[in-house]
């Protein structure tokens, strides 16, 4: 009966090991870089930053879509 019970044990301790040791193993998730995205500018019409590559200018003012840039004056 004593010998089982340290078997049991044995066992158990291995496994747990075993556990950790492959938790231990285990590929990181890696984090993709941050985009940079440049210089950002504000639309006249409601105020939303966009990169400037993708705003709309017109004149020195800069929109968001061309909705907002159709509806201003």
């Amino acid at each position: 009966m004593f010998g089982i019970r340290v078997l049991f044990y044995l066992v158990g301790i291995a496994l747990v090991i075993w556990i950790l040791s492959r938790l231990a193993k285990t590929p990181r998730v890696k984090q993709k870089p941050v985009k940079q995205v440049g210089s950002m500018v504000r639309c006249a019409h409601c105020g939303t930053h966009v990169p400037l590559n993708e705003a709309l200018q017109v004149k020195d003012r800069y929109y968001c879509c061309r909705a907002h840039r159709d509806e201003a004056p």
